[in-house]
């Protein structure tokens, strides 16, 4: 994100920024702070300080410094966005830090980003976001309420039968995910898997429990987890209520290109994949 601009009338770089930008002055402040805002080519120190009318003043966020992934949107309204996360993106910042986050990407150019639910790390597929703070309280909602369905592809290793349902408790809490199996091949299987529950880890915890681990799960996988070099698992679909109109909207991911050979060698076809039953 960057924005360049000329300083109509002398104030305060963080109003000036507000001003000129979607950003709100929260935001402009963190980035002053993190040295992402220059004043007529001079690194910005406060976002305090009083700029002159005339004067040049370029943000750039500190995401923009690092190799930022494409973060595709597969939907967005004025309350809510949609992205699809790519593997090996954080959802947000960890206790590592480090900026190049979902949350991060979005806030440099939103202001208002709400997280409501997360991605592992190294899964793929859709995000659900807030963009204004009058939506959260019908998304909370909906998430509790079970309003909001979750679909993954999973390819695991081994063939688990044609469908079932996994409910072993997880950290001590009741957990469950439905799945289907969409196809077999060279010793793996394609999964649909809708959440009804939505536990850290839940999916690859639960292959992991049955004995079908996940290819590429390195934390819960043992060997499968060598098996492929990232974590073949793919949020594929997100329904949910439109906070304002409560009408149903469904969003599909398709099946990612460091996913589509093994979504191939494990019997199906990656183009148009949208196996499940609306």
């Amino acid at each position: 994100m960057r924005h360049r601009f000329v300083a109509a009338q002398a104030d305060r770089l963080d109003k000036l920024i507000a001003a000129h930008t979607p950003l709100s002055r929260k935001r402009a402040r963190a980035l002053v702070e993190r040295g992402g805002v220059h004043v007529d080519g001079g690194k910005a120190r406060l976002a305090s300080q009083l700029v002159d009318a005339g004067a040049v003043v370029e943000v750039r966020s500190a995401a923009d410094r690092e190799k930022a992934p494409p973060l595709p949107e597969r939907y967005r309204d004025a309350d809510v966005v949609v992205v699809d996360k790519p593997s090996g993106l954080p959802t947000q910042a960890g206790r590592e830090g480090g900026q190049v986050h979902v949350v991060g990407l979005l806030s440099a150019s939103e202001r208002y980003v709400g997280l409501h639910h997360r991605l592992d790390t190294p899964a793929s597929g859709l995000l659900l976001l807030t963009l204004r703070k009058s939506a959260n309280a019908a998304i909370s909602a909906a998430f509790a309420e079970g309003a909001v369905e979750r679909e993954y592809l999973a390819v695991v290793l081994g063939d688990p039968g044609p469908a079932g349902r996994w409910a072993d408790e997880l950290d001590g809490q009741p957990a469950a995910t439905r799945w289907r199996r969409l196809s077999t091949g060279e010793g793996t299987s394609l999964l649909w898997c809708t959440l009804e529950t939505g536990r850290t880890h839940q999916v690859r915890l639960h292959a992991a429990m049955a004995g079908h681990p996940i290819l590429g799960d390195r934390r819960h996988g043992g060997a499968a987890g060598r098996a492929w070099p990232r974590l073949a698992l793919h949020a594929a679909r997100l329904t949910f209520p439109q906070p304002t109109s409560g009408e149903r909207v469904r969003v599909t991911s398709p099946v990612p290109a460091d996913l589509a050979a093994l979504v191939e060698a494990a019997g199906s076809s990656p183009e148009g994949l949208d196996p499940a039953p609306g």
